[in-house]
């Protein structure tokens, strides 16, 4: 079996990414104008919105959060563009157009656990707006974060935090205003974050 310089990865490494990134943007780019035009609020989370915020890599689908008072009409998105997996619940999707999967959470539902983490607000209320496609601010995205991992036992979802504290070079003061339980998890993960970087 032929090795591979380091050059020669890097290179392959850099064109798949490149190639990703432009896949997952013209997924969001077409999944953005059928929301919009079918009238429904909504805001991507998850590994999409993480990519946004300096932590580069790859996703197998596109999380959004839906306003609440829009879930019938998810269930009646046109067939020709997306399609509903999930037993009429409106909880998982495939867009045609790339094909990628789609998983929905509703306004009001918990991160985590279901009882013990953060409601998901109205993405009305929380969106911020990259190439005209609605993502959860980095500050929210953080907090849901932690939330996910700590009563959903998401440990990924603390290695996005922590990538995400490096990247955007967070302080320990940025979870000043989170709730006591994820500022708590937040500056722990900020002290992991401080000796990856002190040691590399």
């Amino acid at each position: 079996m032929r090795k591979f310089s380091f050059k020669e990865y890097y290179n392959i490494q850099s064109s798949f990414m490149e190639s990703y990134v432009k896949e997952l943007w013209k997924a969001l780019k077409n999944l953005t104008k059928l929301l919009h035009d079918n009238d429904i609020s909504f805001t991507v989370i998850g590994g999409a919105a993480r990519n946004q915020y300096g932590f580069l890599k790859t996703t197998e689908d596109v999380d959004i959060v839906v306003a609440k008072a829009d879930k019938e009409k998810m269930l009646h998105l046109p067939i020709g563009y997306i399609r509903e997996v999930s037993h009429g619940r409106g909880k998982v999707f495939f867009l045609h157009n790339p094909k990628i999967k789609i998983e929905v959470i509703y306004e009001d539902e918990i991160s985590g656990d279901g009882k013990n983490g953060l409601k998901y607000e109205n993405p009305k209320m929380i969106s911020n707006y990259i190439h005209d496609t609605p993502f959860l601010p980095l500050e929210k995205l953080i907090e849901y974060k932690l939330s996910s991992g700590i009563y959903g036992n998401r440990m990924k979802d603390f290695t996005d935090i922590i990538e995400l504290i490096r990247a955007n070079k967070l302080d320990n003061k940025y979870a000043e205003d989170f709730r006591e339980d994820l500022k708590n998890k937040y500056i722990e993960l900020w002290n992991m974050a401080r000796i990856q970087i002190d040691n590399f």
